[in-house]
């Protein structure tokens, strides 16, 4: 099941990955006309474009992109949310995919944005809001909303990150 899963994860990601380009051209574009110099840095704009790659996925997988808007569920007062921990299903599949999911985000995020270099609560910080984000914009499309999803997404950007600051101790330890 875990494998069906994750094919199916990989396979949004290769889908996307036109789209994410398109995006990177657009963003790297935007930052080229708003510099007054501009740096060519073939590594650091591999990694802008994975991340941006890394941002619409998780956005098409948690139905953010594609997902049917409305607020009839609001309205009507039929919102799916837990606030539980774990639940009755403990750790289960979907908390690990969620760990899973959000691993890269949090690695590239470390990269993509140099202030949250030495910073880990900003690595945190920066899971807890885009997880959160997508939790509450999930309750426009009629998914469930859970409150352990919020803290295990938040995990995953913390190990992401976790991940980037060892590489990167690593590396100067090295030189």
């Amino acid at each position: 099941m875990l494998i069906n899963y994750l094919r199916e994860g990989i396979g949004t990601l290769i889908y996307l990955i036109p789209i994410a380009f398109i995006v990177f051209i657009i963003f790297t574009g935007g930052k080229f006309l708003t510099k007054s110099t501009i740096e060519f840095k073939p590594l650091s704009m591999l990694c802008e474009f994975a991340w941006i790659l890394v941002v619409i996925t998780i956005l098409k997988i948690t139905g953010i992109i594609g997902g049917d808007f409305s607020t009839t569920a609001i309205v009507n007062g039929r919102v799916n949310y837990s606030f539980a921990l774990f639940g009755q299903e403990g750790l289960s599949m979907a908390t690990l995919l969620n760990i899973a999911l959000f691993t890269p985000f949090g690695f590239f995020s470390s990269i993509v944005f140099k202030k949250l270099k030495n910073k880990w609560i900003y690595g945190i910080l920066i899971g807890l809001i885009f997880s959160g984000t997508i939790e509450f914009l999930q309750i426009f499309t009629g998914r469930f909303v859970q409150l352990n999803d919020i803290l295990m997404n938040t995990a995953g950007t913390f190990l992401g990150y976790e991940i980037w600051a060892i590489l990167l101790k690593l590396n100067l330890k090295s030189k």
